[in-house]
C-alpha cells in the first residue's frame, strides 16, 4: 500500500524551487515519486495531509554520542554504564534524534560494541531510529582525549592494529583524536598528539579496509597534521590555540584543496544566549567559522549531541549558528542534507558524514503528528516555514 504525504510546500532538495502543494509518494520503505501534488498523487494511495508545513530531505547528523545523557549534572567521555543501560540510552537518544528530523547519524564514540550492536537492531526493524554510521571507540593516545572508552594506542603499529579491531568489530568509519579535548582533564585540546607517521597509519589502514577517517582536532597544529596525513573529515576544527583560537588562511587552503570536509559541530553551546562553549569567545567562533565558508570549505552539520546541555531535541540549534556566520538558508540545507558525489564515492574521496543515497530510497526528515505511525521512510515537516529556502 502507497503513502502520499501531501504538504503545503516541498523543498526536493537544496538546489531545487519549492514546490507549492507538494507531495512525496512512499511505497513500503521506498521514496516512489516526489513532485507536485497533482503530478505524483496516486489514485489508490492512502493521503497523510500535513497541511501547512514545508517537508525537506532527511537531515543528518555527522557527530553525536549516543550513549551520553546530555542532562547528567557534568560532561565526560567516561563511560559510566552497564552494556545494557547504554543501549537502552542509545536507543531512546536515537529516538530523539529521528523525532528532531534526523535519518541519518554518525555515532562517533561509545564504548566496546554497543554502538554496532544498536545500529544493526535499528537496521533490523526491532527498535525505531535513523541509519546509523558508528565508530565503536575512538583510537587515541595512552591518557588522551576519551582514553576511556578502550581506544588507547601509541606507535605506528599500535594504531594499525587498532584500526583493525575497530574493522572486526564492524564499525563503519574510524575515528581518531589528533588533539586533546576539553572533556578529558590534561589531555591539551590544543596539542597535536599524535605524530603525522601515526595519523598516516591510520588512514593507510582504515582505507585498506574500507573505511574513512573522521579526527577530533581542535588546535591548529593538529588540524595541520591531521590534513597533510590525508584525513577524511575534521571534527570541530575549531583552530584552538593556548590561549584563544586563530584561524589560519593557508591550512584552510590544504584543507579545500585536499578535498577534506569539516563538521564544525556548532550546536546549543554556540547560540548567542547562554553561550557556553569552551573554545574561545562566541564572536571568535562564529568568525573562524564564517571564514571558513568564505574559503570554500565544505561544511557538514554536526553537533556533538550528547555532551552535556547540547540535547538531541535540539538540532536546529547548530543550524541557526550557521545562519550567524554569513551561510545562506540554501547552503544551510545543503550542509545538513547533501553530500558533494564526488566526496562520497569512495573512502579515499574525502566523503562527509552519510555516503550518497539514490533520490528514490533517501529517507527524509520527520517530525510527524503524535497520532501519525512512523514509517522507515520519513519526512520532516516544518511548521509556518515559507518561502523560497
Amino acid at each position: 500500500m502507497q503513502v502520499a504525504i501531501r504538504a503545503r510546500r516541498l523543498v526536493p532538495d537544496s538546489a531545487a524551487e519549492p514546490i507549492e502543494d507538494g507531495a512525496v509518494v512512499v511505497d513500503g520503505d521506498t521514496i516512489a515519486a516526489v513532485g507536485p501534488w497533482r503530478d505524483v498523487a496516486a489514485g489508490d494511495a492512502e493521503v497523510l495531509d500535513l497541511g501547512d508545513v514545508t517537508l525537506l530531505p532527511g537531515m543528518f547528523d555527522c557527530h553525536v554520542h549516543l550513549t551520553m545523557d546530555p542532562a547528567a549534572a557534568h560532561t565526560s567521555a567516561a563511560p559510566t554504564l552497564t552494556d545494557e543501560d547504554a543501549a537502552a540510552l542509545m536507543v531512546a537518544n536515537a529516538s530523539r534524534l529521528l523525532d528532531a528530523g534526523v535519518t541519518t547519524a554518525c555515532d562517533l564514540g561509545a564504548p566496546g560494541v554497543v554502538a554496532t550492536t544498536v545500529r544493526d537492531r535499528i537496521a533490523r526493524g526491532d527498535v525505531e531510529g535513523p541509519r546509523l554510521l558508528v565508530a565503536n571507540a575512538p583510537i587515541t593516545v595512552p591518557g588522551g582525549h576519551a582514553h576511556a572508552m578502550g581506544g588507547e594506542a601509541s606507535g605506528v603499529d599500535e594504531v594499525r592494529a587498532m584500526v583493525r579491531r575497530r574493522a572486526a568489530e564492524g564499525a563503519d568509519l574510524i575515528k581518531v583524536m589528533t588533539t586533546g579535548g576539553f572533556m578529558t582533564a590534561g589531555s591539551r585540546p590544543w596539542e597535536a598528539r599524535y605524530s603525522y607517521e601515526e595519523l598516516v597509519a591510520v588512514v593507510e589502514t582504515a582505507h585498506e579496509h574500507g573505511m574513512r577517517v573522521t579526527t577530533h582536532a581542535l588546535g591548529v597544529e593538529g588540524i595541520e597534521r591531521a590534513v597533510a596525513a590525508g584525513v577524511d573529515t575534521i571534527e570541530h576544527c575549531g583552530w584552538v590555540t593556548r590561549d584563544g583560537s586563530r584561524f589560519d588562511e593557508r591550512i584552510a587552503r590544504a584543507i579545500v584543496d585536499e578535498g577534506v570536509s569539516v563538521s564544525p559541530t556548532m550546536n546549543s553551546a554556540c547560540l548567542a544566549q547562554d553561550y557556553f562553549c569552551p573554545w574561545d569567545e562566541r564572536d571568535h567562533v562564529v568568525d573562524n567559522l564564517r571564514s571558513m565558508h568564505r574559503a570554500g570549505i565544505t561544511l557538514v552539520a554536526g553537533t556533538d549531541a550528547g555532551i552535556g546541555l547540547v540535547h538531541f531535541e535540539r538540532y536546529a540549534d547548530g543550524l541557526s549558528v550557521f545562519a550567524d556566520a554569513g551561510m545562506s538558508p540554501r547552503e544551510i540545507l545543503a550542509a545538513a542534507t547533501d553530500v558533494p558525489p564526488t566526496s562520497a564515492a569512495s573512502p579515499t574521496g574525502r566523503a562527509g558524514c552519510p555516503p550518497a543515497c539514490p533520490p528514490t530510497s533517501w529517507p527524509w526528515t520527520a517530525t510527524p503528528p503524535p497520532t501519525t505511525a512512523r514509517s522507515p521512510a520519513r519526512c520532516s515537516s516544518w511548521p509556518g516555514a515559507g518561502g523560497t529556502p
